[in-house]
């Protein structure tokens, strides 16, 4: 194996010495190592996990059987034991959840090269689950439940039992059970989503951007007349096993002009159009014609190529919003669509394909 790895070449060794530091580092301290990140081991988390969901149910069930009598009397008693419990085990599930999480990666970040990715409205929409998922340790991925629940369970806690001793006596039998399997959930719920929420070194690079926001567009877009091959597209950059993503928009083509013409478009909130750009590429001696649109100037400025003055031009759809918002996702679309479609039809000559694009758009051509 020596004689080997010495005729090897250089890149090849230092391949076969990194992958075998990796793997030794593993065995002996359940630390995986990348040249981005080194993962601490989870197994003090999970060994935390089990040992403080024993503890909580110990505490539920224990606790209560022991100072019920004095909690039936005493009204501190009975929040101290019913109120003040839970919100300690949830104070300090949260405290290790945060902690790991803090302290799970150390990360060093290189130079991310991105490009361009298209994908499909619907691998779009599996993508932040399964992003998610894979980089959990990475990324500050919030949910509502993960708090919700949580108070939810700590009002059950400390409502249940007032009203089983002072107002249903039978049910009081069942308080303890009911403690301890609370407790369990509040635990468990709350280290979970600590875990999962708090950020770390490595999330303010892997916390997957608006792709949502991108998606809603999309649909909205894929349903203007004229529009085929509705894409979102992110910027992508890869080291190693390890990818990120910036810079969600959507991109859509023209029936008929697929490979001559597109319309990008981003999205900075829910239901919501920011930017647009409309690109009609040269052909055959006849120059490139880019308009843009922004939310926060509502008209179309066109650009003919090499001009990088350009002019305002008139919205092609008369419509009663003589001044389309960042809500008029579908509208602002319609215009951009129609404004590339009649400028090929000026320039580049007419088809009866991109004539029944107008014609469905509600738009004369003249």
């Amino acid at each position: 194996m020596i004689i080997s790895i010495a005729i090897l070449p250089n890149t090849t060794c230092s391949a076969i010495l990194k992958e075998s530091a990796r793997l030794l580092i593993t065995a002996m301290g359940g630390v995986t190592m990348t040249q981005v990140t080194i993962y601490k081991s989870m197994a003090a988390f999970y060994g935390f996990a089990i040992i403080g969901a024993v503890l909580s149910f110990a505490a539920g069930f224990y606790l209560t059987v022991l100072f019920r009598p004095i909690a039936e009397l005493d009204i501190l008693s009975f929040l101290g034991v019913f109120l003040g419990i839970p919100v300690l085990v949830a104070f300090l599930s949260f405290y290790i959840g945060w902690y790991y999480k803090k302290n799970i990666v150390e990360y060093h970040p290189p130079e991310w090269e991105f490009k361009p990715v298209q994908m499909t409205i619907k691998d779009a929409k599996k993508l932040p689950r399964e992003y998610n998922r894979k980089y959990s340790r990475l990324v500050a991925n919030s949910n509502f439940w993960y708090f919700f629940t949580p108070i939810f369970l700590i009002i059950l806690i400390s409502t249940f039992p007032l009203y089983a001793f002072y107002e249903n006596a039978s049910l009081s039998e069942y308080v303890p059970i009911l403690n301890a399997v609370s407790l369990i959930l509040i635990f468990l719920i709350t280290l979970s989503g600590a875990f999962r929420s708090i950020s770390n070194s490595a999330s303010a690079d892997f916390n997957l951007p608006l792709i949502r926001e991108a998606v809603k567009l999309a649909e909205i877009q894929s349903k203007v007349a004229g529009v085929c091959n509705v894409r979102v597209v992110l910027d992508k950059a890869v080291e190693g096993e390890l990818a990120i993503y910036d810079n969600p928009r959507v991109i859509i083509r023209i029936e008929g002009l697929v490979n001559e013409a597109y319309v990008e478009s981003w999205s900075e909130e829910l239901r919501a159009i920011t930017r647009v750009l409309a690109r009609l590429y040269e052909k055959d001696g006849n120059p490139q014609v880019v308009w843009w649109w922004f939310s926060t100037d509502r008209n179309f400025r066109k650009f003919i190529d090499p001009d990088e003055e350009g002019y305002y031009v008139k919205h092609p759809i008369t419509t009663n919003i003589k001044h389309p918002g960042v809500k008029d996702i579908a509208l602002v679309t319609e215009n951009a669509v129609a404004l590339i479609v009649k400028e090929y039809l000026k320039t580049r000559g007419e088809t009866d394909e991109l004539l029944n694009i107008l014609k469905n758009l509600h738009v004369e051509n003249h």
